[in-house]
């Protein structure tokens, strides 16, 4: 009679382990399922936190040169201009041209140089002039010859600007992961995808200019490459341009054919 309950007994315990068992098993694989997806989710944020600080970047460095644009009342003025173009000829897509080239009294003084315990003389041998009238370019091409296999949207930047706005100055990789850039400008009617101060009946200031690019957002650890395309608009304080005044495209192109 005592040896059947102690069977029982043992019987009762070994199911209960194996419950145990079981519900531990189910735990160590929640547990490892949430901690995978933690590390997903660690992975997504990083590249968003990424995608997010070199968009922040390129718009708050574009728009901060753009919105101090500056164009000389003066027409015959050639150290002064707003160009807006194909970079290698071709034909403008719907994101607008490829190259703008401007003269800007925003870079002011560069990081470096307010950092630098150097005297003037020193930091002018070494970065150049600083303040006064700058030429400003974006493009996908590289002006001069870049450093290895660099790519992306290039910033150059001249100081004081000459009347020659397709070379000179500083030359560097604003930012590598913009695969595509486009310009369009509005000249208080309707966007252009081309702006030449140069032209006769142009030598003003789009009121606003559209800036959309690609970022290629692939990480090291992708197995494909992401891109991402972002548009934003910066508005030329320094323009003219309204919709009471626009810039009339019918009017240039009449004028153009009739000086000829």
């Amino acid at each position: 009679m005592r040896r059947s309950k102690r069977k029982a007994q043992r019987g009762v315990t070994l199911i209960e382990l194996i419950v145990v068992m079981a519900v531990m098993i189910i735990l160590v694989v929640a547990l490892g399922y949430g901690f995978v997806g933690g590390l997903d989710l660690q992975r997504v944020s990083a590249k968003r936190r990424e995608e997010y600080s070199a968009i922040d970047g390129v718009d708050r460095q574009i728009t901060r040169l753009l919105q101090s644009a500056f164009l000389s009342a003066t027409a015959t003025d050639t150290n002064t201009y707003f160009v807006g173009q194909m970079d290698e000829g071709g034909q403008a897509d719907e994101t607008g041209c490829d190259r703008l080239t401007f003269t800007t009294t925003s870079p002011a003084i560069p990081t470096p140089s307010l950092e630098s315990a150097d005297d003037f003389e020193t930091q002018h041998k070494a970065r150049g002039p600083i303040g006064g009238m700058s030429e400003v370019s974006y493009g996908m091409r590289a002006i001069g010859s870049p450093k290895g296999n660099q790519s992306g949207l290039f910033e150059r930047v001249q100081t004081p600007s000459d009347a020659d706005n397709t070379q000179g100055g500083m030359e560097s990789v604003l930012s590598p992961q913009i695969q595509k850039i486009g310009f369009q400008f509005w000249n208080g009617t309707d966007w252009e995808t081309a702006w030449d101060t140069s032209t006769t009946g142009m030598h003003r200031l789009p009121s606003l200019v559209k800036v959309t690019y690609t970022l290629n957002t692939a990480t090291a650890n992708s197995r494909s490459d992401n891109t991402a395309t972002h548009a934003f608009i910066v508005p030329i304080f320094t323009s003219d341009v309204t919709s009471d005044n626009p810039v009339s495209t019918t009017t240039t192109t009449t004028t153009t054919s009739t000086t000829r």
